[in-house]
């Protein structure tokens, strides 16, 4: 048996302190490239959004340019993609305002024309 005494030798581990530092630098530069992909896709699927409101919107114009509309205010929503978007129009004497609107993440959004007949 061997018995230790005097100088200890170099201790080539890391600390504790030096590992969870270096795991959360790590952690954080995991999460700042991960959300760079995600921005994008968010971004893709609004003007995704944007397109099909814009297609619906031209939809129903059409459809309001023939047939008589009355004057008044008239909403309705469409079956178009899952029922997602709805639409409400303010027809005045020679005026229209048609908006297509949807939720995106809790948040309200619309696409809107005005238009005299």
């Amino acid at each position: 048996m061997i018995l230790l005494t005097g100088k200890k030798g170099k201790n080539k581990g890391f600390l504790l302190l030096e590992m969870m530092v270096s795991v959360s630098i790590l952690s954080f530069g995991i999460i700042l490239i991960l959300n760079s992909f995600i921005r994008p896709i968010r971004a893709m699927e609004l003007s995704k959004d944007y397109f099909r409101a814009g297609l619906l919107l031209e939809q129903k114009m059409f459809e309001l340019y023939n047939t008589d509309v009355q004057e008044g205010i008239s909403e309705g929503v469409f079956s178009d993609f899952n029922r997602k978007f709805s639409w409400d129009m303010e027809m005045g004497e020679r005026e229209i305002d048609l908006r297509v609107l949807w939720k995106e993440r809790g948040e309200e959004r619309e696409l809107a024309v005005s238009t005299y007949l």
